[in-house]
């Protein structure tokens, strides 16, 4: 039996934990922009660092307050090749071409299985974007330029991947954030 057409499936996970206490902010599957990613596989088959992993953004466009203090989702991006962050904080770009003990990506695939996973995992360490997204702790308000409440992944030529929008997230200086994107592909 011939396989000449497989199908593509890709879900996406995100998990935010304080890296001091082990506390998870936020754990949630998150959207794909089908059209971006397809072109970055096949950037990526051909060896073109355009279709390689290579951004996390963080913006503040994700989520809105009511007068009543209850929030208003924007919707992901996840149609056509100009799609992007509602309000990127343009400080806040972590590069994951920069590798170490705490920004790294790993491929994970056990033989047999028809989906091979890949692991993004980025620090905003205590010091990192302070005064774009860090505070004292004195901050009240609900969402505020400390807060980001949207991430996406981005390719080498800078096009959304993934995208989530949330409710907000505040990074105090006194800790550290762990973020783990899980990208599962799938063919069946």
């Amino acid at each position: 039996m011939s396989k000449d057409l497989l199908n593509v499936k890709v879900q996406g996970h995100l998990r935010i934990t304080e890296k001091e206490t082990g506390n998870v902010l936020f754990d949630m599957h998150n959207d794909i922009n089908a059209e971006n990613f397809s072109l970055a596989i096949a950037n990526a088959l051909t060896a073109n660092s355009a279709g390689f992993i290579r951004y996390m953004k963080f913006g503040n466009g994700g989520a809105r307050a009511t007068s009543s203090n209850k929030y208003i989702y924007s919707v992901p991006q996840t149609v056509g090749r100009a799609a992007t962050l509602y309000n990127e904080i343009s400080e806040a770009t972590k590069d994951l071409n920069i590798t170490d003990e705490d920004n790294y990506m790993t491929v994970t695939h056990a033989t047999g299985n028809t989906y091979t996973d890949i692991l993004v995992r980025a620090t905003l360490k205590k010091q990192d974007l302070n005064g774009v997204l860090g505070s004292d702790g004195d901050n009240n308000s609900i969402i505020s330029e400390q807060s980001f409440s949207e991430i996406g992944l981005f390719s080498g030529d800078k096009s959304l991947l993934t995208h989530l929008c949330f409710s907000p997230v505040q990074k105090s200086q006194q800790s550290s954030l762990i973020f783990d994107y899980l990208i599962r592909i799938a063919v069946v």
